[in-house]
């Protein structure tokens, strides 16, 4: 079966740079495995990645990975690249604003994007300590840009603050949702804090208080309650490709040794034929863990999200995606 001739969703990213450390991603892990060597892509080269997919129907692409999307001088170029290439696809975007807005892409860039993600993991020293070298200060001030930059109607309808929540930083959320009126914005996200290591578990606590308060913002809660690993559709209709072509299977597993790449290999073949993606399937479907999902925070956090949200709603429900696998 050719799987690779149904991906519907694709993460690329353009550069291997960033300018925080934060505390909720695994970065680091992979610099000092030497996975993230300085790299940013000419459009020429973005162009060649993106053609690889060129008769894929991809409905989702975020142009983002482990790195600022804004340390690209010229990410507004690779992002009406990705427009031009995939009209009809709805394109993600996530920031840190911890930047001069005026010296980086983003105002231009806002065109050709349908949703902006605005990272705020807390509020004054909660957001320094959750980011590590960051500034709230900085923050506000690209807020404040933005206000006077970019019309209250974009605003309302593409930019979200994106709030990681964990034991320590959930007594913000007042303050952000504060934040969003003033600032006319589109949402508040708020996402229970993964672990992207393949190797590991989830070590945060997420007590009664906490789910409690989340409770009362439900509808800004993204996950799926219950979430079963027969659901996943990422080994079947997505992909992850980072800035130096590096396959992976998943979002949430940043770590993964390569499957492939697609500037040396033939992904098609790799996505297709592959013995990893092919047992990979074949578990999944059959409800049970690979190897490489057994810490995978989708079902870790399925039942924190239970308490959260109660039974699923219309909102939060897993992709539809074809399940057949290559013995069908």
């Amino acid at each position: 079966m050719d799987h690779f001739s149904k991906l519907t969703y694709l993460m690329i990213e353009t550069n291997s740079a960033c300018n925080l450390d934060c505390r909720f991603c695994n970065r680091s892990e992979l610099v000092a495995k030497g996975w993230r060597e300085p790299k940013i892509l000419a459009l020429e080269e973005f162009q060649k990645s993106l053609a690889v997919f060129k008769d894929c129907p991809l409905d989702t692409i975020k142009i983002e990975g482990i790195s600022e999307p804004f340390l690209h001088p010229q990410f507004d170029l690779m992002a009406a690249e990705v427009r031009n290439c995939f009209p009809n696809a709805f394109v993600i975007i996530s920031t840190n604003l911890i930047y001069n807005l005026q010296k980086t892409a983003f105002l231009k860039t806002l065109e050709y994007v349908d949703m902006v993600y605005l990272s705020a993991d807390g509020v004054g020293e909660k957001f320094e300590w959750s980011r590590e070298g960051a500034d709230w200060g900085k923050f506000i001030k690209s807020l404040d840009d933005i206000c006077q930059n970019v019309s209250p109607e974009v605003r309302r309808k593409k930019l979200h603050l994106n709030f990681t929540c964990t034991e320590h930083n959930y007594q913000c959320l007042p303050e952000l949702y504060k934040i969003k009126e003033e600032r006319d914005l589109a949402s508040v996200r708020i996402n229970l804090a993964q672990n992207w290591s393949e190797d590991q578990e989830n070590g945060h606590h997420f007590e009664e208080e906490l789910l409690e308060l989340l409770s009362a913002h439900g509808e800004d809660v993204k996950g799926v309650p219950s979430w079963q690993y027969s659901e996943c559709f990422w080994p079947f209709q997505g992909l992850v490709v980072d800035v130096f072509g590096n396959m992976r299977q998943c979002i949430i597993n940043t770590s993964q040794q390569p499957l492939g790449n697609i500037f040396t290999d033939d992904p098609r073949k790799i996505y297709n034929e592959s013995q990893h993606y092919r047992e990979v399937r074949k578990q999944l479907k059959n409800g049970c863990a690979a190897k490489s999902c057994r810490n995978c925070d989708y079902k870790h956090l399925g039942d924190y999200l239970v308490k959260i949200l109660g039974e699923r709603g219309e909102k939060n429900h897993p992709r539809i995606f074809d399940n057949r696998t290559e013995d069908e």
